[in-house]
């Protein structure tokens, strides 16, 4: 959260002028409980997908249609043989036997299988039925994949299907659900598919991407290293806030943070991926949104006394697992795991090194203006406290308040 402090006359004619600006100051602080924007899947009527996940040495992939459009198109609706998210079980035999008929997949001429593993319903509108399977008769992973998709087609000459490449670490993808790579219509049922780029160093470079959305996304995070640098360029005396004098000062501060919740997430973040350390979840979800909370009262009390470096890596430490906990979901692991976890935690790290570089000479240019001091700084606390109270309450409790999804959409949609 960035929030622009503005210059205040000496004069008390301006008296208006601090309530009016203390009032926005608020407002934006409390922007992460007032957003209105909700995440969902973009699924729509009138489409079908195919998911697939390319590995170093096998490629599985999921078939999702909606059960509507489907009995529709095939004249169902309405009959015994209509399909529903009751009945899937009983149909699945013909869901399967459906697909093997109206989609092919082919490597240099040669056929491969549809190896069908699991199924399941995703509850969206009518239902979407998802069927996993493998690809079979693989020798190797190809370099251009040929696909024949014609999924209602006959039946529904609108109906458009969709190719995703969730996981591929040859082209940097990785728990992608948006990106389509091939759209199959009546006119353009066959399509070829390269499944190759530029190895390696594209993965890497996609891990380390990753590293820095989750950290400039991860909004706990993120209010932690705001609560304690927003101080840095300041001392206590006498119990109030006074500018430091020289910006060497401010900078030795924010190194000495920076340094220490570097250090100290990498360790927990390394221990927790390799699975060398392991903590409950929910306690570390907790522990993370508190730590916000004691951060931001420090800046209200004198808690750290001139060491917020302490709290920096102690706090860090849990951090560090609140990292790691999101590597399962975006399965970087599963190929070269040394690489991706060195590059996912490298994107943190300059994450958190370009968010002190940019708020480090805002900080110390309104150090010594009183509106900075004497508004921002309590508000900002304030109103971290608040949010870091229903982070607390949500996660202890498993209440979902919608607010950090709410607050991401409203600022994904910004970055768009």
């Amino acid at each position: 959260m960035n929030i622009t402090s503005h210059r205040l006359g000496e004069s008390r004619a301006l008296s208006r002028t601090p309530r009016r600006s203390t009032a926005l100051v608020f407002g934006l602080c409390l922007l992460l409980l007032l957003t209105a924007a909700d995440e969902a899947r973009a699924h729509n009527p009138g489409e079908s997908y195919l998911y697939l996940q390319i590995y170093g040495d096998r490629i599985t992939g999921r078939f999702e249609i909606e059960l509507a459009d489907l009995n529709e198109a095939l004249g169902l609706t309405g009959t015994e043989r209509e399909i529903s998210i009751e009945n899937i079980q009983e149909r699945i035999d013909f869901l399967e036997q459906y697909y093997l008929d109206h989609v092919q997949i082919s490597s240099a001429g040669r056929p491969l299988s549809i190896d069908f593993t699991t199924y399941d319903v995703l509850r969206v509108r009518s239902g979407y039925a998802q069927l996993s399977f493998a690809i079979g008769g693989l020798d190797g992973i190809p370099d251009v994949l040929t696909f024949d998709y014609s999924v209602l087609f006959d039946d529904e000459p609108r109906h458009r299907g969709f190719l995703i490449v969730e996981h591929n670490w040859a082209t940097g993808t990785f728990a992608n659900e948006n990106q389509i790579s091939l759209v199959f219509s009546p006119s353009s049922r066959r399509q070829d598919f390269d499944l190759t780029s530029s190895g390696r160093l594209r993965g890497f470079l996609a891990v380390f991407g990753l590293g820095v959305d989750h950290l400039i996304f991860g909004f706990d995070h993120v209010l932690f290293l705001l609560a304690l640098l927003l101080p840095t360029v300041l001392r206590r005396e006498n119990g109030k806030w006074k500018p430091v004098d020289r910006f060497r000062t401010a900078l030795i501060n924010v190194v000495k943070i920076v340094t220490s919740f570097m250090v100290a997430h990498s360790m927990t973040l390394s221990l927790s991926a390799l699975g060398i350390v392991r903590m409950p979840e929910r306690l570390v979800e907790v522990v993370i949104g508190a730590s916000v909370a004691v951060a931001a009262a420090n800046i209200l009390f004198p808690l750290f006394k001139g060491r917020a470096w302490v709290a920096a890596f102690g706090f860090g430490l849990i951090h560090g697992f609140g990292f790691a906990f999101s590597l399962p979901e975006l399965g970087i692991l599963g190929e070269h795991p040394g690489m991706a976890l060195f590059g996912f935690n490298l994107g943190i790290e300059i994450g958190v090194v370009v968010i002190a570089a940019v708020l480090l000479p805002f900080l110390y240019l309104f150090r010594k203006s009183r509106f900075y001091r004497n508004v921002v700084l309590p508000v900002a606390a304030i109103a971290m406290i608040l949010v870091s109270t229903i982070w607390v309450v949500e996660r202890t409790f498993g209440i979902d308040f919608r607010m950090t999804r709410r607050a991401r959409g409203l600022i994904e949609s910004l970055f768009a």
